[in-house]
């Protein structure tokens, strides 16, 4: 399993970086990779990057409370999955 992060400055966050940068992630998983499952989790309180997730095909799956520590307290994450159909 390999792991990846996305974080962009507060300076240049609502620029449409995250979503491009996802475009390629995912043009990379599907079109020379041939991943079927792909999976990610965000802190919950992240509307911004749930949205984003959602509308690139992820689906929240679960829930794991209190595991990442953020902002001076431990934080709720969702998990999420995009599944392709060949």
């Amino acid at each position: 399993m390999r792991n990846i992060s996305i974080a962009i400055h507060e300076q240049y966050q609502k620029q449409g970086i995250g979503s491009k940068l996802l475009d390629c992630l995912l043009e990379l998983a599907d079109r020379h990779l041939g991943l079927i499952r792909i999976e990610l989790d965000v802190t919950a309180r992240n509307e911004r990057a749930l949205h984003l997730y959602e509308r690139k095909g992820f689906k929240k799956e679960g829930l794991l409370e209190k595991v990442h520590y953020s902002q001076g307290a431990l934080q709720d994450v969702i998990i999420m999955g995009r599944v392709q159909n060949f």
